[in-house]
């Protein structure tokens, strides 16, 4: 029940604002949800003492999504480069004081792309042509690859994909995550352009690669956050949604797909 329940949640506050909301809702929305990704992120790698560098990045984030929603390339990178620069200064003097390891500085770091820069892709393509539709299929298609490499893996999984990151994952499972996101992704695209065609649309035939392509990437959001988890002996990054973990528990497969779709919308049309 606490599953459902979670999931329910999950729905009204981070699904509808995509769908029917604007897209300042959206970038407020974002901004939340990356705010508390790099909040448990730094909890569980960085040490008490180390954190004020966590605290740099997770302050920081905001301008940074805000120069993206503001379309300031100039801005957002100037942003970057600030808080790389406040990130190694601080870790240098924690550091010094023995309050801080060099890993540690190197995690600091880590969290500007893993979940920052690669979140902010999301902002992008909400702002662009036709954003609120890819919004939707970008998401569409990573949670019909999560579910159906759950339910093809638990029912026809034997070979295990990555035995030290996942244990429950399959080669079966991954292929069936990508086989569904592919046919939905595919069958939402026509009906979709059937009824309202898009403002710049690519070819068809591009739509199932897309789609295999965001069921590959949201495996490896995934697995990333089970890397922090395994390195760091933790069951889930946060306690925030109930049955599901913190908010990076979540978001973890979401988060390197905004990235590649924007790529793809950049380069195919």
């Amino acid at each position: 029940m606490t599953r459902i329940i979670g999931g329910l949640i999950l729905l009204v506050v981070l699904a509808l604002p995509v769908i029917i909301g604007p897209s300042w809702l959206f970038f407020v929305l974002a901004a939340v949800v990356v705010f508390l990704c790099l909040f448990e992120l730094y909890r569980v790698i960085l040490s008490p003492e180390a954190r004020i560098l966590g605290w740099i990045v997770c302050i920081g984030s905001l301008p940074y999504l805000g120069c993206l929603y503001l379309a300031s390339m100039e801005g957002a990178l100037g942003v970057l480069s600030l808080l790389a620069t406040l990130v190694i200064i601080s870790g240098l003097a924690l550091y010094e004081k023995r309050l801080a390891t060099g890993t540690e500085v190197g995690l600091a770091l880590s969290g500007l792309i893993y979940p920052l820069i690669l979140f902010g892709f999301w902002i992008l393509i909400r702002n662009g042509i036709d954003g609120r539709f890819w919004m939707i299929f970008g998401l569409l298609c990573t949670f019909i690859a999560d579910t159906g490499a759950y339910y093809t893996g638990r029912s026809l999984g034997r070979r295990h994909l990555a035995v030290r990151l996942s244990p429950k994952k399959t080669w079966e499972g991954l292929a069936g995550g990508v086989v569904f996101s592919m046919v939905i992704g595919t069958l939402f695209v026509l009906l979709f352009t059937a009824r309202s065609p898009l403002e710049s649309a690519p070819p068809l035939w591009s739509i199932p690669l897309l789609a295999a392509g965001i069921a590959l990437l949201g495996l490896v959001g995934d697995l990333m956050a089970s890397l922090f988890k395994r390195e760091f002996n933790v069951k889930d990054m946060g306690q925030l949604i109930p049955g599901h973990g913190g908010m990076l528990d979540r978001m973890d497969g979401i988060i390197p797909v905004g990235a590649v779709l924007y790529l793809f919308l950049k380069v195919i049309p």
